[in-house]
């Protein structure tokens, strides 16, 4: 953590850039505090939209979590936010990071992901190209998602920035870094249960 800054400001950044708190639980429907309860409860932490928070005062626009489920933004009157939806999940291994460690320790920790969607061109190789690394679908020039975007901690560069709209005026912190990267990957074709049934009855 840098000097200076305290333990709530630190998470509330954090919550900022992912869209979500610690908890899991949505800034759209707690952007002030972290509620543990919501953020467990699975029918309400995933039932919310962006329309009454259209210029992310609540959930910063370029946030993960926003980026990659637009939901009802008013921002996206030139796509179908639907077509470019996936099934994600992940598993986490390792440790985690502790609070106080700014440098790599050289202990691997990650994530394991999985992306299931219909045509790979309009989902994962959209989202890489347009909705993680290019800010301007939400007005935000060249700024890129900033949990899994590239950056290079350029901090003069507008595209190694965050913005967070406040009142009475938005914050922008630069130099971002990159916080993942991705070691490899692989596409798999996977049946349809149609196709599935289909197989099955064949003698």
């Amino acid at each position: 953590m840098t000097a200076g800054v305290s333990e709530e400001a630190a998470e509330l950044l954090g919550a900022k850039m992912w869209g979500r708190w610690r908890s899991g639980t949505p800034l759209a429907l707690s952007p002030d505090y972290d509620d543990e309860a919501l953020g467990d409860d699975a029918s309400r932490n995933n039932d919310f939209g962006y329309k009454h928070d259209p210029h992310g005062k609540k959930c910063p626009l370029g946030a993960h979590e926003r980026r990659m489920n637009p939901h009802d933004s008013k921002d996206f009157i030139l796509s179908d936010v639907r077509i470019h939806r996936i099934v994600r999940r992940s598993v986490g291994f390792g440790e985690v990071l502790p609070p106080d460690v700014t440098e790599d320790d050289g202990k691997e920790r990650s994530l394991f992901f999985i992306g299931t969607n219909a045509h790979a061109m309009e989902t994962v190789e959209f989202l890489q190209s347009q909705w993680i690394n290019d800010g301007n679908f939400m007005s935000l020039g060249e700024e890129k998602d900033p949990m899994i975007g590239l950056y290079h901690s350029d901090k003069d560069s507008d595209a190694d920035t965050f913005t967070v709209p406040a009142d009475p005026i938005r914050k922008r912190y630069h130099g971002i870094e990159t916080f993942n990267t991705l070691y490899g990957g692989e596409y798999l074709f996977i049946p349809s249960l149609s196709a599935l049934k289909w197989i099955s009855e064949l003698s």
